[in-house]
């Protein structure tokens, strides 16, 4: 038994190729008592002679095996798969070993630990913090708070990178200045303060901003609206914000507010994909123009958040809250939060561009 021990394996040469046969898992044949071995024969350098009769398959430049060969017909070993072109472990996507690990994996993936996975949160499409976030959209399209997405304002060159950053919606304030909301201005100013402190600490590329003001002069829309400020300046508007008068006039005498005529005047003069803010304590009049601000905020593509601060003081059961639920999504402060309300402002800026 000692000369099976020194032929663990044995090369042969045939027909000028080299031939390996592992002797190590030799078994005895009951039939005959030889030593036999069964095994796939891989010839390492065939001759041209076999290479060119058609008999031994060819493969490109860096590949070992071809995916749509039968199982019988594979070049690949027991427990190892065909995977695009190369002999992979059962199981595999790619192979860490390689030169190019990621070359078997799609594009943007990555090869860890022989498997092919995304470097992005699930869910994601890009990385917005890369130094080229829109390298894994397909042309034309923005990384926008991890997404592709189409901005057709933002400008792209022609191969889909961005060459500028990208825009995000204009932001338009809508605010009640009313006398009823004196006593709770600071509540406004400190909403509005922290909205603009975080378009600048995040650099939210913003490129309009508008301020309306409205109030309760009686019914005639153009007495009771007023567009303070219209700029591309974050901080003039901050500072256009925080220097709002408030104070009541003849026909403010009752409860309710002009939050309607504000709503409209604002909608009728913001870009298209703006977002837009309204700030007041109370109802409104002039609940007839409901289906003119739902349709010019739907063929605008406009967002609007109607926020209700400190409280909403008027009827719960009125008409004015469903009426503001249709045309916006209602906040009231004292429920949700301002930290609630601030995130969604960011997130929605952050997360939509023209």
């Amino acid at each position: 038994m000692c000369w099976l021990l020194l032929l663990v394996s044995a090369s042969v040469s045939v027909a000028q190729g080299d031939i390996t046969i592992d002797l190590s898992t030799a078994e005895a044949d009951p039939l005959t008592g030889q030593f036999c071995v069964l095994q796939k024969v891989c010839i390492a350098n065939p001759p041209a002679s076999l290479t060119g009769s058609g008999c031994a398959p060819t493969f490109p430049p860096g590949c070992n095996c071809d995916p749509e060969a039968s199982p019988e017909d594979s070049t690949c070993a027991a427990l190892e798969t065909c995977v695009g072109c190369r002999c992979l472990a059962q199981g595999c996507d790619c192979d860490p070993t390689a030169d190019n690990p990621d070359s078997l994996c799609p594009a943007g993936d990555k090869c860890v630990e022989c498997q092919c996975k995304s470097p992005l949160p699930p869910g994601c499409d890009c990385d917005p913090d890369s130094s080229e976030p829109d390298s894994l959209c397909a042309e034309g399209l923005r990384c926008v708070g991890c997404q592709c997405k189409n901005c057709p304002q933002s400008g792209s060159d022609r191969l889909g990178q961005g060459s500028e950053k990208v825009l995000n919606p204009p932001l338009v304030f809508v605010i009640d200045t009313t006398k009823s909301v004196k006593p709770d201005k600071d509540s406004i100013f400190n909403l509005t303060g922290a909205v603009t402190a975080r378009i600048m600490k995040d650099r939210i590329n913003i490129p309009r901003f508008q301020l309306i003001s409205f109030n309760d002069y009686g019914p005639a829309i153009n007495l009771n609206v007023k567009l303070e400020l219209d700029t591309d300046s974050v901080e003039k508007f901050a500072r256009a914000t925080r220097n709002l008068k408030f104070e009541s006039y003849n026909g403010g005498r009752d409860s309710k507010e002009r939050l309607a005529q504000g709503l409209l005047v604002a909608l009728q003069n913001a870009s298209p994909k703006s977002l837009v803010v309204v700030f007041t304590d109370n109802g409104s009049k002039d609940l007839m123009l409901e289906k003119d601000i739902v349709r010019l905020r739907t063929s605008k593509e406009i967002e609007v958040f109607i926020v209700l601060t400190p409280a909403y003081e008027g009827r719960f059961n009125g008409p004015s809250l469903p009426a503001f639920s249709r045309m916006g999504k209602v906040f009231l402060i004292n429920e949700v939060g301002a930290d609630s309300f601030l995130r969604q402002v960011e997130e929605f800026e952050e997360n939509t561009c023209i």
